[in-house]
Protein backbone atom coordinates (compact mmCIF):
# COMPACT_ATOMS: atom_id res chain seq x y z
CA UNK A 1 0.00 0.00 0.00
CA UNK A 2 2.68 2.71 1.22
CA UNK A 3 6.55 2.27 0.27
CA UNK A 4 9.50 4.75 1.37
CA UNK A 5 12.43 4.31 -0.62
CA UNK A 6 15.86 5.04 -0.13
CA UNK A 7 14.63 8.10 2.45
CA UNK A 8 17.44 9.86 3.79
CA UNK A 9 17.64 13.04 5.89
CA UNK A 10 20.25 15.49 7.64
CA UNK A 11 20.61 17.88 9.93
CA UNK A 12 23.60 19.59 9.67
CA UNK A 13 26.21 17.09 10.34
CA UNK A 14 23.74 14.46 11.94
CA UNK A 15 22.35 11.59 9.83
CA UNK A 16 18.63 11.55 10.90
CA UNK A 17 18.05 9.32 8.54
CA UNK A 18 20.26 7.20 6.21
CA UNK A 19 18.69 4.83 2.81
CA UNK A 20 15.83 4.10 5.00
CA UNK A 21 13.35 2.06 2.75
CA UNK A 22 10.02 0.69 3.96
CA UNK A 23 6.97 -1.17 2.82
CA UNK A 24 3.97 -1.11 4.71
CA UNK A 25 1.04 -3.68 3.59
CA UNK A 26 -3.11 -3.20 3.56
CA UNK A 27 -4.49 -3.90 6.44
CA UNK A 28 -1.53 -4.69 8.54
CA UNK A 29 -0.36 -3.20 11.92
CA UNK A 30 2.76 -2.61 11.66
CA UNK A 31 5.36 -1.62 14.75
CA UNK A 32 8.04 1.24 14.74
CA UNK A 33 11.18 0.27 17.10
CA UNK A 34 14.26 1.61 18.05
CA UNK A 35 16.40 4.20 20.78
CA UNK A 36 15.60 7.51 21.25
CA UNK A 37 17.47 9.46 18.43
CA UNK A 38 16.74 6.57 16.34
CA UNK A 39 14.70 8.41 13.04
CA UNK A 40 11.63 7.14 14.09
CA UNK A 41 10.35 10.76 14.50
CA UNK A 42 12.08 11.88 11.80
CA UNK A 43 10.69 9.27 9.80
CA UNK A 44 6.81 9.86 10.66
CA UNK A 45 7.74 13.69 10.38
CA UNK A 46 8.40 12.94 6.65
CA UNK A 47 5.10 10.30 6.11
CA UNK A 48 2.77 13.12 7.48
CA UNK A 49 4.15 16.20 5.90
CA UNK A 50 5.95 17.99 8.91
CA UNK A 51 9.75 17.12 7.17
CA UNK A 52 10.68 16.40 3.89
CA UNK A 53 13.37 14.07 2.87
CA UNK A 54 16.71 15.12 1.25
CA UNK A 55 16.34 12.01 -0.90
CA UNK A 56 14.45 8.91 -2.05
CA UNK A 57 10.86 8.64 -2.79
CA UNK A 58 7.11 8.03 -1.41
CA UNK A 59 4.98 5.73 -3.21
CA UNK A 60 1.23 5.03 -2.45
CA UNK A 61 -0.91 2.67 -4.31
CA UNK A 62 1.92 2.38 -7.05
CA UNK A 63 2.16 5.89 -7.82
CA UNK A 64 5.09 8.32 -6.31
CA UNK A 65 3.93 11.08 -4.25
CA UNK A 66 5.30 14.62 -2.07
CA UNK A 67 3.48 15.01 1.13
CA UNK A 68 4.83 18.54 1.38
CA UNK A 69 2.36 19.11 4.39
CA UNK A 70 -0.07 17.59 7.13
CA UNK A 71 -3.15 18.54 5.33
CA UNK A 72 -1.48 17.23 1.77
CA UNK A 73 -1.01 13.65 3.84
CA UNK A 74 -4.68 13.82 5.28
CA UNK A 75 -5.75 14.12 1.41
CA UNK A 76 -3.94 11.28 0.59
CA UNK A 77 -5.97 9.25 3.65
CA UNK A 78 -2.72 9.48 6.20
CA UNK A 79 -4.15 10.83 9.77
CA UNK A 80 -1.86 10.46 12.86
CA UNK A 81 -2.13 10.34 17.12
CA UNK A 82 0.26 12.10 18.69
CA UNK A 83 1.86 11.36 21.48
CA UNK A 84 0.74 14.07 23.14
CA UNK A 85 -2.79 15.19 22.38
CA UNK A 86 -3.66 18.04 19.93
CA UNK A 87 -6.83 19.22 20.93
CA UNK A 88 -8.49 22.28 22.20
CA UNK A 89 -9.67 21.76 25.66
CA UNK A 90 -12.61 23.99 25.89
CA UNK A 91 -14.12 22.58 23.21
CA UNK A 92 -16.43 19.84 22.70
CA UNK A 93 -15.43 16.52 21.17
CA UNK A 94 -17.11 17.40 17.62
CA UNK A 95 -16.04 21.03 17.21
CA UNK A 96 -12.40 19.60 17.50
CA UNK A 97 -13.02 16.99 15.18
CA UNK A 98 -14.56 19.37 12.75
CA UNK A 99 -11.45 21.63 13.08
CA UNK A 100 -9.18 18.75 12.11
CA UNK A 101 -11.43 18.20 9.52
CA UNK A 102 -11.33 21.45 7.99
CA UNK A 103 -9.67 22.29 4.32
CA UNK A 104 -8.77 26.32 4.31
CA UNK A 105 -12.42 27.60 3.78
CA UNK A 106 -14.13 24.36 3.51
CA UNK A 107 -15.41 22.49 6.45
CA UNK A 108 -17.94 19.13 6.42
CA UNK A 109 -21.54 19.93 7.14
CA UNK A 110 -22.32 19.08 10.65
CA UNK A 111 -24.83 15.96 9.46
CA UNK A 112 -21.67 14.43 7.20
CA UNK A 113 -19.05 14.80 10.34
CA UNK A 114 -21.43 13.42 12.48
CA UNK A 115 -22.21 10.85 10.03
CA UNK A 116 -18.41 9.92 8.99
CA UNK A 117 -17.86 9.72 12.98
CA UNK A 118 -20.36 7.37 13.83
CA UNK A 119 -19.45 5.02 10.66
CA UNK A 120 -16.13 4.82 12.74
CA UNK A 121 -17.58 4.45 16.08
CA UNK A 122 -19.59 1.65 15.44
CA UNK A 123 -17.25 -0.34 13.74
CA UNK A 124 -14.91 0.38 17.18
CA UNK A 125 -17.93 -0.47 19.67
CA UNK A 126 -17.07 3.39 21.06
CA UNK A 127 -19.51 5.28 22.62
CA UNK A 128 -18.54 8.90 22.04
CA UNK A 129 -20.66 11.99 23.69
CA UNK A 130 -19.73 14.47 20.74
CA UNK A 131 -21.11 17.35 22.89
CA UNK A 132 -18.76 16.93 25.50
CA UNK A 133 -15.70 19.29 26.28
CA UNK A 134 -12.75 17.50 26.02
CA UNK A 135 -11.59 19.30 29.22
CA UNK A 136 -14.20 16.97 31.06
CA UNK A 137 -12.81 14.04 29.35
CA UNK A 138 -10.43 11.28 31.47
CA UNK A 139 -6.97 10.60 29.58
CA UNK A 140 -8.69 7.36 27.67
CA UNK A 141 -11.36 9.10 26.37
CA UNK A 142 -9.23 11.91 24.85
CA UNK A 143 -6.98 9.10 23.62
CA UNK A 144 -10.32 7.52 21.42
CA UNK A 145 -11.35 11.11 20.43
CA UNK A 146 -7.70 11.89 18.92
CA UNK A 147 -8.19 8.38 17.10
CA UNK A 148 -11.51 9.05 15.93
CA UNK A 149 -10.49 12.34 14.85
CA UNK A 150 -7.39 10.73 13.02
CA UNK A 151 -9.55 8.33 11.11
CA UNK A 152 -12.14 10.66 9.95
CA UNK A 153 -9.43 12.67 8.57
CA UNK A 154 -7.30 10.10 7.24
CA UNK A 155 -8.35 6.97 5.28
CA UNK A 156 -5.68 4.54 4.33
CA UNK A 157 -2.73 4.67 7.03
CA UNK A 158 -2.81 5.64 10.92
CA UNK A 159 0.45 6.72 12.29
CA UNK A 160 -0.22 5.70 16.20
CA UNK A 161 2.87 7.71 17.81
CA UNK A 162 3.08 6.09 21.44
CA UNK A 163 -0.32 5.71 21.90
CA UNK A 164 -0.75 3.81 25.30
CA UNK A 165 2.13 5.83 26.95
CA UNK A 166 -0.69 7.40 29.76
CA UNK A 167 -3.26 4.80 29.73
CA UNK A 168 -3.76 1.94 32.73
CA UNK A 169 -3.60 -1.74 31.71
CA UNK A 170 -7.40 -2.18 31.74
CA UNK A 171 -7.44 0.65 29.33
CA UNK A 172 -4.09 -0.59 27.15
CA UNK A 173 -6.46 -3.82 26.35
CA UNK A 174 -9.67 -1.74 25.60
CA UNK A 175 -7.42 -0.40 22.93
CA UNK A 176 -5.94 -3.66 21.53
CA UNK A 177 -9.43 -5.26 19.53
CA UNK A 178 -10.44 -1.96 18.16
CA UNK A 179 -7.22 -1.24 16.44
CA UNK A 180 -7.88 -4.58 14.95
CA UNK A 181 -10.77 -3.34 13.75
CA UNK A 182 -9.43 -0.62 11.85
CA UNK A 183 -6.81 -2.71 10.31
CA UNK A 184 -9.55 -5.38 9.58
CA UNK A 185 -11.59 -2.45 7.70
CA UNK A 186 -8.51 -2.34 5.36
CA UNK A 187 -6.60 0.40 6.95
CA UNK A 188 -3.06 0.02 7.39
CA UNK A 189 -2.12 0.85 11.03
CA UNK A 190 1.61 2.19 12.20
CA UNK A 191 2.32 1.85 15.83
CA UNK A 192 5.34 3.43 17.43
CA UNK A 193 5.92 2.27 20.87
CA UNK A 194 8.58 1.52 23.81
CA UNK A 195 6.82 -1.22 25.45
CA UNK A 196 7.98 -4.40 23.73
CA UNK A 197 5.18 -6.40 25.32
CA UNK A 198 2.25 -4.11 23.35
CA UNK A 199 4.03 -4.31 20.37
CA UNK A 200 4.61 -8.09 20.33
CA UNK A 201 0.73 -8.27 20.94
CA UNK A 202 -0.47 -6.27 18.86
CA UNK A 203 1.91 -6.21 15.55
CA UNK A 204 1.95 -8.34 12.46
CA UNK A 205 4.98 -7.30 11.49
CA UNK A 206 8.15 -4.85 13.06
CA UNK A 207 11.11 -2.33 11.64
CA UNK A 208 13.36 -1.81 13.88
CA UNK A 209 16.24 1.30 13.44
CA UNK A 210 19.14 1.94 15.29
CA UNK A 211 21.11 5.24 14.11
CA UNK A 212 18.80 6.03 11.38
CA UNK A 213 18.91 2.88 9.36
CA UNK A 214 16.85 -0.12 9.04
CA UNK A 215 18.47 -2.97 10.93
CA UNK A 216 15.79 -5.60 10.90
CA UNK A 217 12.24 -5.86 9.11
CA UNK A 218 10.26 -8.59 9.33
CA UNK A 219 7.35 -10.77 11.04
CA UNK A 220 7.08 -10.16 15.19
CA UNK A 221 6.93 -13.68 16.17
CA UNK A 222 10.46 -14.77 14.84
CA UNK A 223 12.27 -12.60 18.13
CA UNK A 224 11.65 -12.76 20.97
CA UNK A 225 11.69 -9.06 23.40
CA UNK A 226 15.41 -9.67 24.61
CA UNK A 227 16.38 -10.22 20.81
CA UNK A 228 14.58 -6.91 19.68
CA UNK A 229 16.12 -4.78 22.53
CA UNK A 230 19.55 -6.49 21.59
CA UNK A 231 18.88 -5.11 17.58
CA UNK A 232 17.61 -1.54 18.75
CA UNK A 233 20.66 -0.85 20.90
CA UNK A 234 23.23 -3.15 19.75
CA UNK A 235 24.01 -5.04 23.01
CA UNK A 236 22.75 -7.36 25.52
CA UNK A 237 20.41 -5.39 27.92
CA UNK A 238 19.78 -6.12 31.47
CA UNK A 239 15.95 -5.21 32.27
CA UNK A 240 15.95 -4.71 36.51
CA UNK A 241 13.56 -7.02 38.31
CA UNK A 242 12.99 -6.96 41.87
CA UNK A 243 13.30 -9.87 43.99
CA UNK A 244 13.10 -11.23 47.10
CA UNK A 245 16.55 -11.99 47.20
CA UNK A 246 17.90 -9.33 46.26
CA UNK A 247 20.69 -7.58 47.93
CA UNK A 248 19.72 -5.29 50.73
CA UNK A 249 21.26 -1.95 52.02
CA UNK A 250 23.29 -2.44 54.43
CA UNK A 251 22.08 0.31 56.87
CA UNK A 252 18.42 -1.03 56.57
CA UNK A 253 16.66 -3.81 58.42
CA UNK A 254 15.43 -6.73 56.26
CA UNK A 255 11.58 -6.08 55.72
CA UNK A 256 11.49 -10.09 57.04
CA UNK A 257 12.76 -9.59 59.83
CA UNK A 258 9.66 -7.66 61.23
CA UNK A 259 11.57 -4.30 61.68
CA UNK A 260 11.45 -1.46 59.94
CA UNK A 261 13.54 0.74 58.82
CA UNK A 262 13.49 4.91 59.78
CA UNK A 263 10.78 6.83 57.74
CA UNK A 264 12.82 9.29 55.42
CA UNK A 265 9.74 11.13 54.55
CA UNK A 266 5.92 11.06 55.97
CA UNK A 267 2.87 12.95 55.34
CA UNK A 268 0.20 13.14 57.99
CA UNK A 269 -3.56 13.82 56.96
CA UNK A 270 -2.38 16.36 54.23
CA UNK A 271 -4.53 18.04 52.09
CA UNK A 272 -4.66 20.56 49.62
CA UNK A 273 -7.48 22.55 48.73
CA UNK A 274 -8.09 23.45 45.10
CA UNK A 275 -8.77 26.95 42.98
CA UNK A 276 -12.23 25.56 42.46
CA UNK A 277 -14.35 25.76 45.54
CA UNK A 278 -14.72 22.81 47.38
CA UNK A 279 -12.39 21.32 45.27
CA UNK A 280 -9.81 19.03 46.65
CA UNK A 281 -6.76 18.07 44.72
CA UNK A 282 -5.28 15.95 47.59
CA UNK A 283 -7.51 14.68 50.43
CA UNK A 284 -6.42 12.95 54.06
CA UNK A 285 -3.01 11.88 52.38
CA UNK A 286 -0.70 9.30 54.60
CA UNK A 287 2.55 8.48 53.19
CA UNK A 288 5.79 6.98 54.76
CA UNK A 289 9.44 6.26 52.63
CA UNK A 290 11.67 4.20 54.28
CA UNK A 291 15.22 3.89 54.10
CA UNK A 292 16.50 1.63 52.02
CA UNK A 293 12.74 1.12 50.26
CA UNK A 294 11.52 2.33 46.87
CA UNK A 295 7.51 3.12 47.26
CA UNK A 296 5.79 3.31 43.94
CA UNK A 297 2.82 5.71 43.57
CA UNK A 298 0.59 4.35 40.57
CA UNK A 299 -2.59 6.27 38.79
CA UNK A 300 -3.15 8.11 35.59
CA UNK A 301 -1.94 11.57 35.13
CA UNK A 302 -4.10 13.97 36.59
CA UNK A 303 -5.39 12.18 39.80
CA UNK A 304 -3.28 14.75 42.29
CA UNK A 305 0.08 13.47 41.55
CA UNK A 306 1.15 16.98 40.43
CA UNK A 307 -0.05 18.29 43.82
CA UNK A 308 1.47 15.71 46.07
CA UNK A 309 5.02 16.44 44.14
CA UNK A 310 4.75 20.17 44.83
CA UNK A 311 3.70 19.67 48.53
CA UNK A 312 6.86 17.50 49.07
CA UNK A 313 8.85 20.11 47.56
CA UNK A 314 7.67 23.13 49.53
CA UNK A 315 6.11 25.01 46.70
CA UNK A 316 2.28 24.17 48.04
CA UNK A 317 1.33 24.39 51.50
CA UNK A 318 -1.24 22.07 52.84
CA UNK A 319 -4.24 23.41 54.08
CA UNK A 320 -4.08 20.41 56.62
CA UNK A 321 -1.82 17.88 58.49
CA UNK A 322 2.15 18.01 58.05
CA UNK A 323 5.17 16.90 55.58
CA UNK A 324 8.12 15.90 57.96
CA UNK A 325 11.60 14.96 56.76
CA UNK A 326 14.05 12.75 58.06
CA UNK A 327 13.25 11.12 61.64
CA UNK A 328 12.91 14.02 63.76
CA UNK A 329 9.65 15.21 64.06
CA UNK A 330 10.54 19.19 64.11
CA UNK A 331 11.89 18.32 61.18
CA UNK A 332 8.65 20.09 59.15
CA UNK A 333 8.90 20.78 55.56
CA UNK A 334 9.56 24.89 54.53
CA UNK A 335 13.18 23.47 53.06
CA UNK A 336 13.27 19.87 52.20
CA UNK A 337 16.52 18.49 52.30
CA UNK A 338 17.85 21.25 54.67
CA UNK A 339 16.36 19.57 58.10
CA UNK A 340 18.13 16.33 59.90
CA UNK A 341 20.75 15.64 57.13
CA UNK A 342 18.34 14.36 54.69
CA UNK A 343 19.46 15.77 51.18
CA UNK A 344 16.68 15.45 48.65
CA UNK A 345 17.35 14.04 45.06
CA UNK A 346 14.83 15.73 42.42
CA UNK A 347 14.12 13.99 38.89
CA UNK A 348 11.52 15.83 37.53
CA UNK A 349 8.76 14.72 35.01
CA UNK A 350 9.79 17.23 32.31
CA UNK A 351 13.52 17.19 32.44
CA UNK A 352 13.43 20.15 29.76
CA UNK A 353 11.33 22.30 31.39
CA UNK A 354 12.13 21.71 35.33
CA UNK A 355 16.17 20.03 35.43
CA UNK A 356 18.01 21.54 32.46
CA UNK A 357 19.02 25.05 30.92
CA UNK A 358 19.34 23.75 27.48
CA UNK A 359 21.85 26.63 25.88
CA UNK A 360 24.21 25.91 29.19
CA UNK A 361 26.60 23.25 28.79
CA UNK A 362 26.76 19.39 30.19
CA UNK A 363 29.32 20.44 33.04
CA UNK A 364 27.39 23.56 33.81
CA UNK A 365 24.19 21.57 34.49
CA UNK A 366 25.84 18.75 36.62
CA UNK A 367 27.06 21.54 38.55
CA UNK A 368 23.71 23.69 39.06
CA UNK A 369 23.32 22.50 42.65
CA UNK A 370 26.78 22.95 43.75
CA UNK A 371 28.50 25.56 41.90
CA UNK A 372 28.21 27.54 44.98
CA UNK A 373 29.19 25.36 47.77
CA UNK A 374 32.68 23.73 48.89
CA UNK A 375 34.78 22.54 47.47
CA UNK A 376 33.30 23.51 43.85
CA UNK A 377 33.52 27.81 45.47
CA UNK A 378 35.84 29.61 47.95
CA UNK A 379 35.02 32.88 49.24
CA UNK A 380 32.58 33.57 46.11
CA UNK A 381 34.95 32.25 43.60
CA UNK A 382 34.30 29.51 41.20
CA UNK A 383 36.75 26.65 41.18
CA UNK A 384 36.75 25.56 37.92
CA UNK A 385 39.39 22.87 38.05
CA UNK A 386 37.01 21.60 40.68
CA UNK A 387 33.99 21.62 38.08
CA UNK A 388 35.94 20.37 35.37
CA UNK A 389 37.13 16.89 37.77
CA UNK A 390 33.85 16.43 38.75
CA UNK A 391 31.43 16.54 35.96
CA UNK A 392 34.46 14.19 34.27
CA UNK A 393 33.69 11.65 37.23
CA UNK A 394 29.98 12.09 36.74
CA UNK A 395 30.09 11.57 32.49
CA UNK A 396 31.80 8.45 33.36
CA UNK A 397 29.83 6.91 36.28
CA UNK A 398 26.58 7.53 34.24
CA UNK A 399 27.57 6.91 31.13
CA UNK A 400 27.28 9.92 29.43
CA UNK A 401 27.17 10.08 25.93
CA UNK A 402 28.64 13.40 24.88
CA UNK A 403 31.70 15.40 22.34
CA UNK A 404 33.11 16.95 25.58
CA UNK A 405 31.58 18.21 29.35
CA UNK A 406 31.76 21.69 27.38
CA UNK A 407 28.59 20.23 24.61
CA UNK A 408 25.42 22.22 25.19
CA UNK A 409 23.25 19.88 27.52
CA UNK A 410 20.40 20.79 24.78
CA UNK A 411 22.19 19.02 21.63
CA UNK A 412 22.23 15.93 23.26
CA UNK A 413 19.50 12.61 22.95
CA UNK A 414 16.89 12.69 25.28
CA UNK A 415 18.10 9.67 26.73
CA UNK A 416 22.16 11.59 27.48
CA UNK A 417 19.91 14.52 28.93
CA UNK A 418 18.04 12.39 31.43
CA UNK A 419 21.35 11.14 32.23
CA UNK A 420 22.54 14.19 32.92
CA UNK A 421 19.52 14.59 35.29
CA UNK A 422 19.75 11.44 36.61
CA UNK A 423 24.34 12.02 37.31
CA UNK A 424 23.13 15.42 39.25
CA UNK A 425 20.61 14.14 41.57
CA UNK A 426 22.17 10.82 42.45
CA UNK A 427 25.86 10.96 42.01
CA UNK A 428 25.82 12.95 45.93
CA UNK A 429 23.99 10.08 47.18
CA UNK A 430 21.10 11.54 48.49
CA UNK A 431 19.09 9.87 51.12
CA UNK A 432 15.54 10.85 49.76
CA UNK A 433 15.12 10.74 46.19
CA UNK A 434 11.61 11.81 44.51
CA UNK A 435 11.33 10.47 40.73
CA UNK A 436 8.77 11.30 38.83
CA UNK A 437 8.07 9.30 35.56
CA UNK A 438 11.77 9.15 35.14
CA UNK A 439 11.36 6.88 31.97
CA UNK A 440 9.07 8.56 30.02
CA UNK A 441 9.85 9.58 26.37
CA UNK A 442 12.94 7.19 26.67
CA UNK A 443 13.78 3.95 24.84
CA UNK A 444 14.27 0.41 26.43
CA UNK A 445 18.12 0.92 27.11
CA UNK A 446 17.94 4.45 28.45
CA UNK A 447 15.23 3.25 30.65
CA UNK A 448 16.34 -0.01 31.99
CA UNK A 449 19.57 2.19 32.76
CA UNK A 450 17.41 5.00 34.92
CA UNK A 451 15.71 2.14 36.70
CA UNK A 452 18.85 0.19 37.57
CA UNK A 453 20.77 3.51 39.23
CA UNK A 454 17.25 3.86 41.21
CA UNK A 455 18.08 0.33 42.55
CA UNK A 456 21.67 0.59 43.16
CA UNK A 457 20.76 4.08 45.21
CA UNK A 458 17.89 1.95 47.05
CA UNK A 459 20.90 -0.66 47.82
CA UNK A 460 23.10 1.83 49.11
CA UNK A 461 19.94 3.13 51.57
CA UNK A 462 18.37 6.04 50.28
CA UNK A 463 14.73 6.16 50.37
CA UNK A 464 13.12 6.91 47.29
CA UNK A 465 9.13 7.94 46.28
CA UNK A 466 8.69 6.38 42.59
CA UNK A 467 5.58 8.24 40.89
CA UNK A 468 5.41 6.41 37.68
CA UNK A 469 2.51 6.27 35.18
CA UNK A 470 3.89 3.45 33.59
CA UNK A 471 2.69 0.15 35.83
CA UNK A 472 5.24 -2.45 34.69
CA UNK A 473 8.16 -0.54 35.70
CA UNK A 474 6.95 1.13 38.63
CA UNK A 475 5.94 -2.88 39.91
CA UNK A 476 9.30 -4.36 38.42
CA UNK A 477 11.20 -2.11 41.16
CA UNK A 478 8.81 -1.23 43.90
CA UNK A 479 8.69 -2.35 47.34
CA UNK A 480 5.50 -1.12 48.41
CA UNK A 481 2.72 0.70 46.07
CA UNK A 482 0.29 2.74 46.72
CA UNK A 483 -2.82 3.90 44.07
CA UNK A 484 -3.28 8.04 43.67
CA UNK A 485 -6.68 8.39 43.01
CA UNK A 486 -8.82 11.29 42.62
CA UNK A 487 -6.74 12.62 45.32
CA UNK A 488 -7.14 10.28 47.40
CA UNK A 489 -3.96 7.77 47.90
CA UNK A 490 -4.66 3.82 49.12
CA UNK A 491 -2.19 1.84 50.05
CA UNK A 492 -2.12 -1.59 48.02
CA UNK A 493 -1.07 -5.00 48.93
CA UNK A 494 1.96 -5.03 46.71
CA UNK A 495 3.93 -7.55 45.91
CA UNK A 496 0.72 -9.66 47.07
CA UNK A 497 -1.72 -8.03 45.04
CA UNK A 498 -2.09 -8.28 41.03
CA UNK A 499 -1.23 -6.22 38.35
CA UNK A 500 -4.74 -6.59 37.59
CA UNK A 501 -6.14 -5.41 40.96
CA UNK A 502 -4.01 -2.53 40.94
CA UNK A 503 -5.10 -1.47 37.38
CA UNK A 504 -8.63 -1.72 38.94
CA UNK A 505 -7.70 0.72 41.70
CA UNK A 506 -6.18 3.15 39.22
CA UNK A 507 -9.62 3.65 37.37
CA UNK A 508 -11.38 3.83 40.66
CA UNK A 509 -12.97 0.60 41.32
CA UNK A 510 -12.50 -0.60 44.52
Amino acid sequence: MLQLINISKRFGPVAALDNVTLSLRRGAIHGILGENGAGKSTLMNILFGLAHPDTGKIELDGRRVRIVSPVRAQRLGIGMVHQHFKMVESLTVLENISLAAARGLWSPGRRELIGRIRAWTDKLHWNLDLEKPVADLAVGRRQRVEIVKALCTGGKLLILDEPTAVLTPQEVAELIPPLRAVAAAGMTVLFISHKLAEVQKLCDRITILRKGRVVYTGAINELDAGQIAEKMIGARLKFPRLTDHQEQPDNAPRRDSGELAPPRLELRNVSIRGSRHGAWPLLNVNLSVRSGEIHGIAGVDGNGQDFLIRCILGQLEPADGNVIFGDSPDSHRKTPGTRSGTPLGYIPEDRLREALVLPLSVQANLMLKRYHTSPFAWMGLCRFGRWRQRSAELIGQFDIRCPDAQTPVGTLSGGNQQKVVVARELGEKPRLILAVNPTRGLDVGASAFVMNQLLAARREGAAILLVHSDLDELLAISDRVSVLYNGQLQETSWPDASREQIGKMMLGIA
